[in-house]
């Protein structure tokens, strides 16, 4: 839910830069030298926490594959590294409910409509509160808290991670409609000879939140995969698992434009 209506403070770099050699460009003129571009990805946190998620999640899919060609004795230790990577991740994400609080701070400007609001305070409040929640179940897992707590806190971090992508995809949902009638009403008004590359930045722009969507939607039907815990058609377990490698896939794809 990191690209909402309003700007998320996770995707400012956590240090400034050092400057680049000349030849931080390559010969195409103005395309990024990759291993500036990997280094500035790998820098954030969101980068390496996606990454990670791609690993857990293709794990899970070789291990949910119904004809899965891997050996026996490879299957626990898959398993096994898909644990622990997850159990990586939420360690990694200590703090990253502070960028929530941050966000609804900046709702509160007045820029955004009563409307659009009431969406964000139920976006990043929602994924705040999970994230908050999340670092008391990784002291669960980690063995500090007893584990008898386990279970509701995270029964607790499902619905707060619902809750918050039933607003984040409301509210990504109106901004593809703005974005939409703004790419009409700039194409009605253009001139043949006027350039269209606002238009071009605002297509992007307009995919970019499409594909934040359907991560969005797949985020979140793992959370109710989590909530109704695992009944019916959610407990198909490679469905869950291609969920969650689609959702990293797409994340990953929109840290690396942005990085």
């Amino acid at each position: 839910m990191a690209d909402l209506a309003v700007a998320d403070p996770s995707q400012k770099p956590s240090a400034l830069p050092p400057p680049r050699p000349a030849a931080a460009r390559s010969s195409r003129g103005g395309d990024r030298d990759f291993l500036l571009h990997l280094e500035a990805y790998l820098s954030r946190r969101d980068g390496v926490d996606k990454l990670l998620k791609i690993s857990r999640y293709a794990a899970k899919v070789a291990l949910a594959a119904p004809s899965s060609p891997l050996p026996p004795a490879l299957a626990p230790r898959l398993k096994s590294f898909e644990s622990s990577v997850g159990l990586s991740r939420k360690a990694f994400r200590l703090g990253k409910f502070v960028q929530d609080l941050n966000a609804l701070r900046a709702s509160a400007d007045g820029a955004l409509s009563p409307a659009d609001r009431f969406l964000a305070v139920v976006a990043y409040g929602g994924e705040g509160a999970y994230y908050f929640v999340e670092q008391f179940v990784w002291l669960c897992k980690a063995g500090l808290i007893p584990s008898e707590y386990s279970r509701r806190l995270q029964m607790i971090s499902a619905w707060t991670e619902l809750i918050g992508y039933f607003g984040s995809v409301a509210l990504k949902a109106r901004e593809v409609r703005k974005i939409q009638s703004l790419i009409r009403s700039g194409i009605d008004s253009m001139k043949p000879e006027e350039d269209d590359e606002e238009i071009r930045k605002l297509r992007t722009k307009l995919l970019l939140k499409q594909l934040s969507i359907f991560q969005d939607l797949a985020d979140g039907l793992m959370a109710l995969g989590d909530v109704r815990d695992g009944k019916g058609f959610l407990s198909n377990t490679l469905l869950m698992a291609s969920a969650g490698l689609l959702s990293a896939l797409i994340s990953t794809h929109k840290n690396w434009t942005s990085s």
